[in-house]
């Protein structure tokens, strides 16, 4: 064999070697995406349960006080003692909407930040590879 013969048969199992490497990392990686997604699936699949007990409980709350709502509501004698009542009542309806809207919205940013949590510490990984790859 040749040096030019032997040089070749080296530097094509030198590139058959890196090229293992590179396909064995993008096999890697792609697990490691696939994980990502499926600990997103999941943590969103919580957040949703926990919006859904947070609703139910809070139309539960507000069918009881509808309860005793019209029981304020029907003890009144008076149009004035009606109309304050219904203010007052109005005035607690509107307060709790905005508790609620507040409440609800903080838990779909929690829900969102702790669902793109894991995505974005493997893009993050993924790109600290890349760069190691290239500086290589």
């Amino acid at each position: 064999m040749t040096k030019a013969n032997g040089y070749q048969a080296y530097s094509m199992d030198k590139y058959a070697e890196v090229c293992m490497k590179q396909v064995e990392d993008m096999m890697s990686m792609g697990k490691q995406s696939t994980d990502a997604w499926m600990k997103c699936g999941s943590i969103l699949a919580k957040g949703m349960e926990d919006m859904m007990k947070t609703c139910m409980s809070k139309a539960q709350g507000a069918n009881e006080k509808n309860t005793n709502v019209w029981k304020s509501l029907m003890a009144c004698k008076t149009i004035n003692e009606v109309a304050e009542t219904q203010s007052k009542l109005a005035q607690e309806c509107f307060e709790d909407a905005m508790s609620t809207s507040a409440q609800m919205s903080e838990m779909t940013v929690k829900v969102a930040m702790d669902c793109f949590e894991p995505i974005n510490k493997q893009m993050s990984d993924a790109m600290k590879r890349a760069q190691d790859s290239i500086a290589a």
